[in-house]
């Protein structure tokens, strides 16, 4: 490569670099500030796995600018966060699940791999000579099976919050009708780019001495670039996802974990005579009172409607009509739905405005889902009728 093209690549990889920090330093000053004070356990977290972040790419560069400390205790304190990242990547996630989760003495056991390091560390202060580096004292090989074990580490706490997220997304169902502002798809988009960038990592150490390292350097940069602001925006956008009292949060727990129960195994809450009646009066409020066009209802609200606790109505929904909250609510909507596109009075409205009007805020959730109970997209529907 021409030194021309390398000077071009190395500044535009500083500027990246540049940007990337300052973006990652405000980002996790929001998050642990919280100043909507929503989510006011995970957002914190998250902060924290956000400086995480940025003391990694601070350290990247003091080290591309030749200002890195020549303190070795200092630099091991500017890298030391790294090992920290995925261990608080995934109590973040878990908070976010379970915002009323209690801190438990075992979840220290989640920090081992930055316990090791800090053992390792204190380890080389006594062995090595004195005024030998720990560049010195580490061969290249191992520095460089070390960043790839490093990067290894990570899958698994990526892989379990993954399948947390995954389940809560089944779990939101039994008592939302709205699932875009609190199933955390966010979080699971960013799960698959930090594998992305894991594999980048382990290129980028393979091939760091080389022409191809300066570029992976930048496209792993400019994915924290872009990274940040897809963050930035969804973690501000992000709402309370439990916004409810105490025993109503702990009455939803309870739900969400009968569903591990076997069916058979359940504990009969109504009668059958019983179950038949409020089957009954649920339809009757569904219809004439139609709470299912509100599009913030959830199994709290539509209970206090009901007059009875979320746990009986989720019995009576799942139960009475073999379906879950989320599947009742939107089956009204779409039903609601037909009948306004078969309405020549609503003429005037155009598709995304008939889904606004029924209960639903985002136009793929209403294409989706009316295709899902009808074998048919909206679009399809109104031509055919």
């Amino acid at each position: 490569m021409c030194s021309f093209v390398k000077k071009v690549l190395t500044n535009l990889f500083h500027i990246i670099n540049y940007l990337s920090v300052g973006s990652s330093l405000l980002l996790a000053f929001l998050l642990i500030a919280n100043p909507q004070k929503v989510n006011k356990k995970a957002n914190p977290w998250f902060g924290c796995f956000i400086l995480c972040i940025f003391f990694l790419l601070f350290s990247d560069a003091l080290v591309a600018s030749k200002m890195n400390p020549e303190n070795e205790i200092l630099g091991f304190l500017l890298n030391f966060p790294a090992f920290l990242i995925a261990p608080i990547f995934y109590l973040s996630v878990d908070y976010y699940i379970n915002p009323t989760k209690k801190w438990k003495n075992k979840n220290f056991l989640l920090f081992s791999f930055g316990f090791f390091m800090l053992g390792l560390f204190l380890a080389t202060l006594f062995l090595k000579n004195p005024g030998e580096t720990n560049q010195a004292f580490f061969s290249e090989w191992f520095n460089i099976v070390f960043g790839i074990v490093f990067c290894i580490q990570l899958l698994p706490y990526f892989y379990f919050s993954y399948r947390k997220i995954l389940r809560h997304q089944k779990n939101v169902r039994l008592f939302s009708s709205t699932l875009e502002n609190v199933d955390l798809k966010w979080l699971e988009y960013m799960i698959l780019s930090a594998l992305v960038m894991a594999g980048f990592w382990i290129m980028n150490i393979l091939f760091q001495a080389s022409a191809a390292g300066i570029i992976l350097n930048i496209i792993s940069n400019f994915i924290y670039l872009v990274s940040f602001f897809f963050i930035g925006y969804h973690s501000m956008k992000q709402k309370e996802i439990y916004p409810y009292n105490e025993a109503e949060r702990d009455e939803i727990n309870e739900i969400i974990i009968e569903t591990d129960i076997p069916e058979e195994n359940r504990k009969k809450l109504l009668t059958d005579e019983k179950l038949t009646e409020s089957k009954t009066e649920l339809i009757q409020l569904m219809e004439t009172e139609k709470p299912f066009l509100d599009c913030e209802l959830s199994l709290v609200k539509l209970a206090f409607l009901m007059n009875v606790s979320t746990h009986i109505l989720s019995y009576i929904i799942n139960n009475g009509f073999e379906e879950n909250f989320y599947q009742f609510v939107n089956r009204y909507r779409i039903e609601e739905a037909k009948k306004l596109i078969h309405n020549p009075k609503m003429d005037h409205f155009n598709l995304i405005g008939i889904a606004y009007e029924v209960g639903f805020n985002s136009k793929t959730v209403f294409n989706t889902t009316f295709k899902k109970f009808t074998g048919k997209t909206p679009s399809e529907f109104k031509k055919a009728a």
